[in-house]
């Protein structure tokens, strides 16, 4: 199932380029999905993709590995060969000796984080999805037909969310849960050029108080009053 979604998104994604001459593009509809460690984002997606996709009458798809597979693709590397830029881990300079002599497909940092916003702004720009994460927020905040959203919750909470998950203790979790907000905020800050204001999301849901139907009932309404899934703004 896996395989074919993301077959699906390639083809959209490698057919995204329009000559401006002869044709019109038109960038979106994307929803983009930041959240706190702890606060669980793909059920949420999923119940958006299913009432956008009857809505709308086009297959709407949820991101996040398959951005992390595609980009691998895209320069001849395993997914595992890039993961490390997700947990906000840079090579060492002797590091990048070590692999530009020992490897054909070597990549630098640069280049795997280009590829990466590359791919998302592409899978964005042909619209119709929902991109969790990876820096989704910052590198589609210039496609008009965009709707952002984050989640949180207090920490405690998260860090009981997470022990139902990895059975470990509070302290544990708490720790975690910082050490992977920070690691997202690194990427996000790096793809922003600065720190990222609250400011860019269009609305930030208490994850604690809502259930993840509600969050999506009101995001899909916050869109349509936004105009998001309303006329095609013509890019041309």
């Amino acid at each position: 199932m896996n395989n074919i979604l993301l077959k699906y998104m390639e083809s959209r994604f490698q057919s995204k380029i329009i000559d401006p001459k002869k044709d019109f593009f038109c960038e979106g509809p994307v929803v983009t999905i930041s959240r706190e460690c702890g606060c669980t984002a793909i059920n949420i997606a999923n119940i958006i993709a299913e009432k956008l996709t009857e809505k709308t009458g086009k297959r709407w798809a949820c991101l996040t590995k398959e951005i992390l597979e595609h980009s691998a693709k895209e320069l001849n590397l395993t997914p595992e060969k890039i993961e490390y830029v997700f947990n906000s881990k840079e090579k060492s300079t002797w590091d990048e000796i070590f692999a530009a002599l020992s490897s054909k497909y070597y990549q630098s940092d640069r280049k795997i984080k280009k590829t990466i916003s590359d791919v998302v702004q592409g899978f964005a720009a042909k619209g119709n999805c929902i991109i969790i994460g990876r820096g989704g927020v910052v590198l589609t905040q210039n496609i008009q037909r965009s709707f952002h959203m984050k989640l949180h919750a207090p920490l405690e909470w998260r860090a009981a969310q997470l022990q139902k998950i990895y059975k470990l203790s509070t302290n544990e979790m708490l720790s975690y849960a910082n050490e992977i907000d920070k690691k997202r905020e690194i990427l996000r800050n790096y793809f922003n050029k600065q720190a990222l204001c609250n400011t860019v999301f269009d609305v930030i849901y208490n994850s604690k108080n809502l259930s993840d139907e509600i969050i999506a009932e009101a995001s899909i309404h916050l869109m349509e009053l936004k105009g998001v899934l309303g006329k095609q703004i013509v890019m041309g």
